[in-house]
């Protein structure tokens, strides 16, 4: 079904939760809503584990398929992004994870995000690109090398965009422990690529 353009209009103003709660109650427009916000988030977070467009593309519609059909277990009071990039974390693992390589967990999205920010910055031309294709392949295999401990909070707060609040809920840990990790793959980021080609710090 398509979505009316004005309702979507109108729900720039709503909130994640109460179109999430509308949506619980059978509003599918509602949730249509939710899948157009968070589409590009979710291909993001699962390209990133993944390392395949198809793959990544596939799962995200798998976790919006189970996110849909898991409604009635959404508790509207808990963040929306939360209890979805859990869905998406729980899909990847179950049914991808078991054939990704070591390589192919690499966090290819945040690369892709870094360099396109410097390309901006910096212009075009075979000079920038092949440095720009070095950075990107240091980082992947720097972000590849973090512990999981680690990668997940990278994972979820740099490529899938959630707040720490939202970080946390989906990983079950609290707001300290999540800001620790990030501090401290930053740090080991850092010492790997000389401060160069990694996720700022937010």
């Amino acid at each position: 079904m398509r979505a009316d353009p004005c309702y979507i209009l109108h729900a720039m103003r709503i909130d994640d939760e109460t179109l999430a709660a509308r949506a619980k109650d059978g509003d599918e427009r509602a949730f249509e809503e939710l899948a157009l916000r968070y589409a590009k988030r979710l291909y993001a977070f699962c390209r990133a584990r993944l390392g395949s467009d198809e793959d990544a593309k596939d799962a995200a519609q798998d976790a919006l398929v189970r996110a849909y059909r898991s409604l009635p277990s959404y508790d509207s009071s808990k963040p929306w992004s939360a209890w979805l990039f859990s869905i998406a974390a729980n899909r990847v693992k179950s049914r991808y994870a078991a054939s990704a390589s070591a390589e192919r967990l690499a966090v290819k999205a945040a690369a892709e995000r870094a360099i396109a920010d410097e390309a901006v910055a910096e212009g075009s031309g075979p000079e920038a690109e092949a440095l720009r294709a070095l950075a990107a392949e240091e980082l992947r295999s720097a972000v590849a090398g973090l512990p999981a401990s680690l990668r997940s909070p990278v994972e979820l707060y740099y490529f899938a965009g959630l707040d720490v609040a939202s970080t946390a809920a989906a990983l079950g840990l609290g707001l300290e422990a999540v800001k620790s990790r990030l501090l401290r793959a930053r740090r080991r980021l850092g010492r790997i690529l000389g401060d160069t080609a990694q996720p700022d710090g937010r």
